[in-house]
């Protein structure tokens, strides 16, 4: 999955978020671009590198604690699909 995709196909599901986007060059896993989500006091980011890796973060302002920590290396394309639908599950509730 990379930015584009996500955010036709996921965004959408997560209304009431705000979304912001941004890109950074020439990180340690090449071009990193990030899409931060804020809402119902959760805090959450997909990174996409260049370079096939994906990182994923939820943090619960209210409850103080971190729901979600997710690095996947491209070697772990398989896990994408089942990381993705949890990240959602969790905004979702």
């Amino acid at each position: 999955m990379n930015l584009l995709q996500f955010d036709r196909e996921l965004v959408p599901l997560l209304q009431g978020y705000s979304v912001e986007y941004s890109q950074f060059e020439d990180g340690d896993f090449g071009t990193l671009e990030r899409l931060e989500l804020d809402g119902f006091s959760k805090l959450a980011t997909i990174e996409f590198w260049s370079r096939g890796w994906i990182g994923v973060d939820i943090y619960d302002c209210l409850m103080g604690q971190q729901l979600m920590n997710v690095l996947l290396s491209p070697n772990d394309v398989d896990l994408e699909v089942d990381v993705f639908q949890r990240f959602i599950s969790i905004l979702k509730q």
